[in-house]
């Protein structure tokens, strides 16, 4: 986690301080490698101090900052604008990973020392093997690399949406502000329901709801020649992005639950995975996205399916943690 942090910082302030834009692509991808580490580490640091349900709530609260501070970020960039060049936005990312940095003294090791794998081409391999040969941790990662394939059009296209096709270019802020504060509600929604029911069940209530508004925003838009009246646009998306962004955790979750022995080789599999997975998979829907947001919910709808026939398959199981070959 430090060295993914200062890694960070390093290549924020080469980018702020970039004199030229060769320079500054440099420190761009530093950011963005380093950037792969808090996530995977939170994940594995998870999965060692939880199990079952706990796990899921509190992935829930972890992974819900990960979802949500891409949409705050903007109005965050946009504030700072005012007061400055764009340099001072990406100077703000190495105050803050030195920020983290200076928090993350409070957290003691997670990682059980019966666990620890060598950085060693070998054991990395076979703990790889148990995760690819693991059914369930396979058929959950499918699954939540659909909630972020649904995910990333809207941070991709609603601007587009919101801007072009409606026209409402001066509220994009306060809508996709509200949007995130609904889909945060949500998240704190679902958390409370795994404490109470258990998250199996609540994940397969959370898909059944996600596809039947999913075929009514297909349907409206449908008989709106692609773009429905705003005000039921705008709840309709709102509902599909919450039921989204609550159910992903709770997916990477399960997915976990059977690698506590690999957890840290598990974390960067799944992280990969669901992210370049999802980004792919989201291009589909973003290319389509013109003129009509018809695409949007046919996108919702076909991944939806998706995560249902995985999240069917993989079945409820209280399976142990997976111990190395």
């Amino acid at each position: 986690m430090y060295v993914a942090l200062i890694a960070v910082a390093v290549g924020a302030v080469l980018s702020s301080f970039a004199p030229t834009f060769e320079v500054f692509l440099v420190g761009r991808v530093l950011w963005g490698i380093a950037a792969a580490g808090p996530r995977t580490v939170i994940l594995a640091m998870t999965r060692d101090s939880y199990e079952g349900d706990d796990m899921s709530r509190i992935m829930s609260l972890t992974l819900a900052v990960f979802l949500i501070v891409p949409i705050l970020a903007p109005g965050l960039g946009e504030i700072l604008l005012q007061f400055g060049s764009w340099r001072w936005t990406t100077l703000a990312a190495a105050v803050m990973a030195t920020v983290g940095s200076m928090w993350f003294t409070r957290v003691d090791e997670t990682l059980d020392p019966a666990h620890a794998l060598p950085l060693e081409f070998r054991p990395i391999i076979q703990a790889s093997k148990v995760v690819f040969t693991t059914k369930r941790t396979v058929l959950f990662t499918i699954a939540s690399m659909m909630t972020y394939g649904s995910f990333f059009p809207w941070l991709g296209s609603s601007p587009a949406m919101i801007g072009d096709i409606y026209g409402r270019e001066g509220q994009f802020a306060l809508i996709f502000g509200a949007n995130a504060v609904v889909m945060a509600i949500g998240i704190l929604i679902v958390e409370r329901l795994v404490r109470r029911y258990s998250s199996y069940p609540v994940i397969l209530g959370q898909v059944a709801i996600l596809l039947l508004v999913a075929a009514i925003y297909v349907a409206v838009s449908f008989t709106s020649d692609g773009v429905p009246g705003f005000a039921v646009w705008f709840a309709l998306v709102t509902v599909l992005t919450a039921l989204n962004s609550s159910s992903s955790p709770l997916l990477q979750s399960m997915a976990m639950q059977p690698m506590g022995a690999v957890a840290g080789t598990a974390a960067s599999i799944i992280g990969a995975a669901v992210f370049l997975g999802g980004a792919l998979l989201g291009v589909f829907i973003d290319r389509a996205i013109d003129d009509t947001v018809t695409p949007f919910g046919v996108g919702f709808l076909l991944y939806g399916s998706i995560i249902a026939i995985t999240t069917i398959a993989a079945g409820r199981s209280t399976e142990s943690q997976s111990e190395p070959s």
